[in-house]
């Protein structure tokens, strides 16, 4: 008779317990659901990834000039930034974020310590560092841009991670009006322009698939160096074709400085310029038209200040023009 009811006993413990066990996969995802919270912002960066956040990210860093710049005229405000001389910060607010390394060379470390909710980082250079990042409790949205439009992306992406998209909206309107303004006032000048991108030990030709080129394009010029083929790794850029370009016969050539010694690199190219016998058959070098272009316009991308850059360029190919 006990092994009767130690029997019966046994029987309602299991039944108990399979009782107390999700039976299906609805109270299995309900489960999941309460245990990892509910989505409360999903966000397609510019390396197509779908990036889901679970509370509203109020600790932000941004790993590129054109990204702090757009966050903060949307209202924002970054804890990190780019590390750079403070003199070259735009906005003066962002002054005060903690500098963190450059999309090249990031500091994991003092990453870490500002816990933020989410980095912004480089879709061409950080796309590998995403896994580390993310180690560090973060989300990572990537952007970039390699034309005016991207650049329209770019901020409505960015509009939507702080929460101000009607003002992304605006700021986009503003710029579009400011392209169609210029577009149409250059519209025929169509001056031969070379641009170059001036770095320490190299210089590249910039492509109309660069932003750059686009902006040239825009402001009325045309790019010489069209139909050469961009690097592997640098798909915008080309290496330099003296005997395509001398062809070409640029009217103008655009220096553009990136990194190092903006002085040491001028006074080197305007040397080449100069000195090489190929070079100084174009009507660029033999009319003096050698022009560097301001670093915080052109450089990089300046972000919302792209129209300061359309505004340059055009009056840059006018006086070449006259």
């Amino acid at each position: 008779m006990k092994k009767a009811y130690l029997g019966l006993f046994f029987i309602a413990i299991v039944a108990l317990s399979a009782c107390s066990q999700p039976t299906n996969s609805a109270e299995k995802k309900i489960s999941n659901e309460t245990k990892t919270g509910k989505t409360v912002l999903q966000i397609k960066d510019m390396a197509g990834r779908t990036v889901r956040f679970e509370k509203k990210p109020q600790r932000i860093i941004t790993l590129t000039n054109s990204d702090m710049n757009i966050v903060y005229a949307l209202g924002g405000k970054v804890v990190g930034r780019q590390t750079q001389d403070a003199s070259g910060v735009d906005p003066k607010e962002a002054k005060s974020a903690t500098q963190v390394g450059n999309t090249h060379d990031l500091n994991l470390e003092k990453i870490a310590s500002l816990t933020p909710d989410v980095i912004v980082a480089s879709s061409e250079q950080n796309l590998k560092d995403v896994p580390a990042l993310e180690s560090l409790g973060a989300k990572v949205i990537l952007t970039g841009a390699n034309s005016v439009d991207e650049i329209k992306q770019q901020t409505a992406i960015l509009g939507k991670l702080v929460g101000a998209e009607e003002r992304a909206k605006e700021l986009n309107n503003t710029l579009s009006k400011k392209e169609q303004e210029v577009e149409t006032a250059q519209a025929g000048k169509k001056v031969r322009a070379l641009l170059v991108l001036g770095a320490p030990g190299s210089n590249y030709a910039a492509l109309p698939s660069s932003l750059s080129g686009d902006t040239l394009r825009i402001a009325g010029g045309e790019n010489v160096a069209e139909n050469l083929k961009g690097v592997e790794n640098f798909p915008q850029y080309a290496a330099l074709n003296i005997e395509k370009i001398v062809a070409e016969d640029p009217e103008v050539i655009f220096l553009m400085i990136h990194g190092g010694d903006e002085k040491e690199t001028e006074m080197a190219f305007r040397k080449e310029m100069e000195q090489n016998e190929a070079w100084n058959s174009t009507t660029a070098v033999k009319k003096g038209n050698i022009k560097v272009l301001p670093a915080n316009l052109f450089g990089t991308n300046p972000g919302v200040r792209i129209d300061e850059a359309l505004t340059y360029m055009a009056n840059q190919l006018n006086q070449v023009a006259k």
